[in-house]
């Protein structure tokens, strides 16, 4: 008995050492990106991803980090590179992500538009607008979901009819949605009410 309770002690301990040190990486990571040092945000995100390779949250923060660092510069030499690595991830883990990975394949699909907007906007348009509109569909109460999909009709009414109205009334909703979310996974993404608000502009110029 004393030798079984001293495995399951030892057993327990490991688990904490591991999640302990998994919580350690991701603020270290978050905090490099928050600090300005992308790549070294996530280098130490794939490092992370290695102690718990069922775990689809360090993968996701590596991807989202490096789309948003794409959206600054998408005439970048390395753009069209890192939209198809995101590609393979993103094909990988959107079954066990399921809403939030289809708002990231969005995003990163709208990498892709943006590096080249005149001759790619037919064909990514349909590809962005279906993957929030999945989002949606898994989950109605995803602010990042309801929000990606409005901000996209919205950014897209200067080159197509868009019904302003309605998507302002799904932006609005999105910020309520924002409010309330909530979720006892370390580390869930939450991103989103500040670029909502900021989409607000377009609504109250019309």
């Amino acid at each position: 008995m004393k030798k079984l309770l001293t495995l399951v002690f030892s057993v327990f301990s490991l688990i904490g050492f591991a999640q302990s040190k998994y919580e350690l990486g991701m603020q270290k990571a978050l905090q490099q990106w928050q600090d300005g040092h992308p790549k070294e945000a996530v280098a130490i995100l794939d490092r992370v991803a290695t102690m718990d390779k069922e775990n689809w949250i360090p993968v996701y923060y590596k991807v989202f980090i490096e789309v948003t660092q794409g959206f600054n510069n998408p005439q970048g030499d390395d753009v069209e590179d890192i939209v198809e690595r995101n590609r393979i991830l993103i094909d990988q883990w959107i079954t066990v992500g399921g809403d939030e990975w289809y708002v990231l394949k969005g995003l990163n699909e709208t990498l892709e538009l943006i590096t080249d907007p005149m001759n790619k906007g037919m064909t990514q348009s349909p590809i962005i607008n279906k993957a929030y509109e999945q989002a949606v569909k898994l989950n109605p109460n995803n602010p990042r979901a309801v929000y990606s999909l409005a901000s996209f009709h919205l950014n897209s009414a200067k080159f197509m009819k868009v019904d302003i109205p309605y998507y302002c009334q799904m932006l609005e909703k999105s910020i309520v949605l924002f409010d309330q979310q909530k979720s006892d996974v370390p580390f869930y993404p939450s991103w989103g009410k500040d670029w909502a608000v900021k989409t607000q502009e377009i609504c109250k110029s019309k």
